[in-house]
């Protein structure tokens, strides 16, 4: 006799687990056809929830100035000194001492103002360009931004700009001595130029003497004009300077139009499941309701 082999049954070739999850979708696409009321509702509610949240957020006050910081040379050849680095903007701007000059001279600008009442909200940052991403010092990006934010425009304006003015005094050592050593040439050029041009014209000095002038005054108008065209790119290009002022306008503390597209998913997420279980919970609560 042959051995006894329990037979199984043979699968049910007409289950298909695709089939099953069409139906499952279509079921749940038709549930949320017929609550669809409930879908439209949690999204207009979370958007005008979202909206009223945004509306009752803390509003802020920011004022940026910008801030060249110039280039310094020797003579033709640029130089590298605390000017040419970005970060010193932000540690004047930051130091504690700077703040409190500049808290007292705003408070009699915009009220009583504390260092706390906008310190935390300073921010300093190197405007990008193409050139900064090279090494070579021609390439010192010398362009800051220096913001404040404060809950007041007015000491956010008057903050920004005074911070500006004094990270601009505390770079600027370098290229004022070198204007001052400058004007110094330029006037002691001027004064011989002006004093041979005297003798030149005076009859009684003889011609050879002024022969002897003529050579001198040429050296003397081309050292002005070496002296002139240093102290133009001294003043130009070497001197940092407050390149725009800061003005203050209003910011929300966080996004209007975030805050209601957030606040709308959250709302259509919670009517979609509202919908799929409205017809669990209904029922659950009318007999808890009637017992």
């Amino acid at each position: 006799m042959s051995p006894l082999v329990a037979s199984t049954p043979a699968p049910d070739k007409g289950f298909d687990p695709e089939a099953e999850q069409e139906v499952d979708f279509a079921r749940y696409a038709r549930m949320l056809a017929r609550r669809w009321w409930l879908v439209a509702i949690g999204v207009v509610a979370g958007a005008v929830i979202g909206y009223l949240v945004s509306l009752g957020g803390a509003k802020l006050y920011s004022a940026t100035a910008t801030i060249y910081v110039g280039q310094p040379y020797n003579g033709t050849t640029p130089i590298i000194t605390q000017q040419t680095n970005p970060s010193m903007i932000g540690q004047i701007a930051n130091a504690q001492s700077i703040d409190a000059k500049v808290a007292t001279k705003c408070s009699t600008k915009a009220g009583k103002v504390t260092v706390e009442s906008f310190r935390k909200g300073i921010s300093v940052q190197k405007v990008a360009t193409a050139s900064t991403v090279t090494k070579s010092l021609a390439a010192v990006n010398p362009l800051v931004t220096l913001t404040v934010q404060t809950a007041k425009g007015k000491v956010a304006a008057c903050a920004a700009n005074l911070l500006a003015d004094a990270a601009v005094a505390g770079i600027d050592t370098y290229p004022k001595a070198q204007i001052a050593s400058y004007k110094k040439h330029v006037a002691a050029d001027s004064a011989a130029i002006n004093a041979i041009n005297a003798a030149i014209a005076d009859p009684t000095v003889a011609g050879t003497d002024k022969a002897v002038l003529q050579q001198s005054l040429r050296s003397d108008q081309a050292d002005l004009s070496t002296y002139a065209q240093l102290l133009l790119v001294a003043k130009q290009v070497e001197m940092p300077k407050v390149t725009i002022r800061a003005g203050a306008h209003q910011v929300s503390a966080q996004s209007s139009r975030n805050t209601v597209v957030i606040a709308a998913l959250i709302g259509l997420i919670l009517g979609v499941l509202a919908a799929l279980l409205w017809d669990r919970l209904v029922p659950r609560v009318s007999s808890r309701n009637g017992s």
